[in-house]
């Protein structure tokens, strides 16, 4: 919540080199994400956390946590939450809420439009992106689709990340932010491109679903 009103930015993290980008002034709905998961994990950690937080960001970001170019960042949500599942700090739970549904998608979108992209310029990039695209694809999702999600917004707790997914041909996943309940019902905590800043929706979540063009349901991760 201390992140309401802050600036929402497009494209946060696109330099001319790949370095690790902190900025607190101003969000997109990943880095929003992102930058409060890791302000929560430097919290808890033994050492001081202002050391820390950058560590968590980078572990997060990047695959392995290594900086190795434009092809060693996340650039897939669902690939983002497949690596912090992997180091413990969160759980995919989708697939036990009622109304799951196995979600079987080809992920290529940056590589059919490597053009968007200038850093995909860069063959070794394309090919790097192309094999996170291949792995993605191959991964058993589950999601519920958006008609159902009214239904069991009951199974949602706050703070759960809500992972909205992408009607687009060969795009995984087109927003996320934080599950928080206002008067009882679930609304996205997010930083929000049409509200031009972090925001609190103004529909519970299911009727938000409804309302934007081009989402088709979500994925949940619990801390």
């Amino acid at each position: 919540r201390s992140f309401l009103g802050v600036p929402y930015v497009h494209g946060a993290l696109e330099k001319k080199e790949e370095t690790l980008v902190i900025n607190l002034r101003a969000l997109d709905c990943w880095t929003f994400v992102e930058n409060s998961m890791a302000i929560a994990l430097a919290a808890t950690a033994d050492s001081e956390p202002a050391e820390t937080f950058p560590q968590y960001v980078q572990q997060l970001r990047y695959w392995g946590g290594k900086i190795e170019g434009y092809g060693s960042r996340l650039h897939y949500f669902s690939s983002w939450l497949i690596q912090a599942q992997q180091l413990g700090y969160l759980k995919d739970i989708t697939a036990a809420l009622p109304g799951a549904t196995p979600l079987r998608k080809s992920i290529n979108f940056m590589s059919t439009h490597s053009n968007a992209y200038p850093a995909l310029r860069d063959p070794e990039a394309l090919r790097q992106i192309g094999q996170v695209e291949q792995r993605l694809s191959r991964h058993a999702w589950h999601y519920i689709p958006q008609h159902k999600v009214a239904a069991m917004e009951a199974e949602i707790r706050d703070g759960d990340i809500i992972a909205i997914t992408s009607g687009k041909l060969g795009l995984d996943i087109a927003h996320e932010g934080f599950a928080l309940r206002v008067n009882g019902r679930v609304h996205l905590l997010h930083a929000s491109s049409l509200g031009k800043r972090v925001v609190v929706s103004a529909q519970p979540l299911a009727e938000y679903l409804i309302s934007q063009k081009g989402q088709t349901g979500i994925l949940v991760a619990r801390l």
